[in-house]
């Protein structure tokens, strides 16, 4: 299985921050897009 590192950094950004929204703000991207990739 191929690890994908940015989908990675999405999981562990939104482990920490607890919400989709907030992961969001953090990465620089859209809600949905953290949604999408997780």
């Amino acid at each position: 299985m191929k690890v994908d590192w940015d989908h990675l950094q999405f999981f562990l950004v939104l482990a920490r921050t607890k919400t989709l929204t907030n992961a969001a703000r953090i990465i620089g991207v859209e809600h949905s897009t953290v949604a999408r990739r997780i």
